[in-house]
């Protein structure tokens, strides 16, 4: 198996141009390449996917214990051919985790994984000290392969070339790229992260960092090393007994459970969606549907185009992404009274974070110094307002506290947020479903005398929550979403034959 993890000192150190170029080149060149982000992430991993052409897979030892990841990444490359490329965009530093012993950092995933390590270095005004900071990494933690390193950022061919010697002199890790400071940021920023153009500008972006990469680095050698790539022998045979299970179980699945249709929301309005979450329905017996909110044409057109029809819908996935900046497009949507009236039909329907905001009465934005309030779907008695710094980022640890069909009451389970977005002029005898014990969620409420951060809402069989979750980390989301889904399915058929 080729696989290799792409990450650097700290945040902004080039991993992300480095990865993602690495990646449509070797798209490009003929080769499979599987993407991986170390999560939780959606937008590189929306990049990732585009570069690739490939289902981009989260890896994250938040979530999973060693055995799970592992197991996780064998499977997803075990539906690739057998010289597949695995390419793994770290986060933050090398050995940046949730706690001073670097818990859940990309240095644990790639120990799990026996993955050799790319490091790419920042060397803006700075030279012999990237030997100093490279040795440092390579004896902080010795079981690492460091396979090599990328420089980036570099002023001029002398810069490069006393940093390149620098190394080489002081460490036996090999320098594999030098690449030019750029005038202008390849990958342009905007609104809580990286640039999210329209995708025929994403290729022209993707098709530049692949050139650019291959000018500057030595593609050949971090094939290589990537090739180089171990078995993780003490994991093997856990993992193989583990991996029969589920292969048992998918096959179950797929021959016990009725398939139900679920359509999500998928647009520039709402994309924030993990591959897992998709795969965990369909191995429930889901038949996933994408519709667009923001679409000239309506959901039922747009149903009509794939051969269905709105009563063909057993439920409906909304994840979070920008409804921010289509606010106005959506106030004065029909598709907003399309959507209550599923709900208020009893249609399975999950939300998060900004599908959490499409369901509430109203959202606040700020305009010109002043803000404005956009009508979204009302479904919820409440209110968000989009504020300038983040309300919630980060992971979530959760406890069920009210009855509901997606979540078992006094289930614990984790997730993680990232909203700007804040949840206001709501009823103080409002009921949330969760009880946060990291975390921001909704609101704070005093409970056993304690201030406590709280999140979920729940109208009929529709569920909403600022909090993401990764399927994989909760098994009882997709069961229980599909078997609600089935529960609606037959409904409609039962009320179908009175008539």
């Amino acid at each position: 198996m080729q696989k290799l993890i792409i990450s650097g000192l700290s945040g902004g150190s080039g991993k992300t141009i480095v990865s993602l170029g690495l990646t449509r080149f070797f798209t490009n060149n003929g080769h499979v390449v599987c993407p991986f982000k170390k999560g939780p992430d959606y937008i590189d991993s929306a990049w990732l996917m585009q570069a690739s052409h490939k289902p981009c897979y989260c890896l994250d030892p938040f979530f999973q214990n060693e055995q799970e990841l592992f197991l996780h990444f064998q499977n997803v490359m075990r539906k690739n051919p057998q010289n597949a490329l695995a390419l793994i965009e770290g986060n933050r530093g090398l050995f940046d985790g949730k706690d001073h012993l670097g818990s859940c950092s990309t240095a644990q995933l790639a120990r799990t994984l026996d993955c050799p390590v790319l490091l790419t270095v920042n060397c803006t005004k700075m030279t012999r000290t990237a030997a100093a900071l490279v040795m440092g990494i390579q004896h902080f933690d010795p079981k690492l392969n460091v396979a090599g390193v990328i420089l980036n950022n570099i002023g001029s061919n002398r810069h490069g070339s006393i940093v390149r010697k620098s190394i080489e002199e002081y460490t036996d890790i090999p320098v594999l790229g030098i690449i030019p400071r750029q005038k202008e940021n390849p990958i342009p920023e905007r609104h809580m992260g990286l640039s999210l153009k329209d995708f025929q500008d994403k290729d022209s972006i993707l098709d530049a960092l692949a050139e650019l990469i291959r000018e500057h680095t030595d593609t050949d050698s971090v094939l290589a090393a990537a090739a180089d790539a171990k078995t993780v022998q003490e994991n093997k045979s856990a993992c193989l007994e583990i991996s029969e299970k589920y292969a048992l179980t998918a096959h179950n699945a797929e021959k016990n459970h009725q398939k139900v249709r679920i359509a999500y929301l998928y647009d520039e309005a709402f994309w924030f969606y993990y591959q897992e979450n998709f795969d965990a329905l369909e191995e429930q017996g889901a038949e996933l549907v994408p519709l667009s909110f923001l679409s000239e044409k309506s959901f039922a057109e747009q149903l009509r185009d794939m051969g269905l029809a709105e009563s063909d819908l057993d439920g409906l996935y909304i994840g979070g992404g920008y409804p921010e900046l289509f606010a106005k497009t959506i106030s004065t949507s029909p598709k907003k009274a399309a959507l209550k009236s599923w709900i208020e039909n009893n249609m399975p329907v999950y939300a998060e974070c900004g599908g959490f905001m499409l369901l509430t009465k109203k959202l606040h934005c700020l305009e010109n110094n002043a803000y404005t309030a956009y009508p979204m779907t009302g479904v919820f008695d409440i209110e968000t307002k989009f504020l300038p710094s983040p309300q919630g980022l980060g992971y979530t640890e959760i406890k069920t506290a009210g009855e509901n069909p997606y979540h078992p009451k006094n289930s614990v389970w984790k997730g993680h947020e990232f909203h700007f977005s804040t949840a206001i002029n709501f009823s103080e005898n409002q009921e949330f479903l969760l009880e946060l014990s990291k975390g921001s969620g909704m609101a704070q409420k005093e409970i056993n005398g304690r201030k406590t951060a709280v999140d979920g809402l729940l109208h009929k069989n529709c569920y909403a929550s600022y909090t993401h979750l990764f399927a994989p980390a909760v098994p009882h989301f997709a069961k229980n979403f599909t078997a609600l889904a089935k529960q609606f399915r037959q409904g409609k058929k039962t009320a179908e034959s009175k008539d």
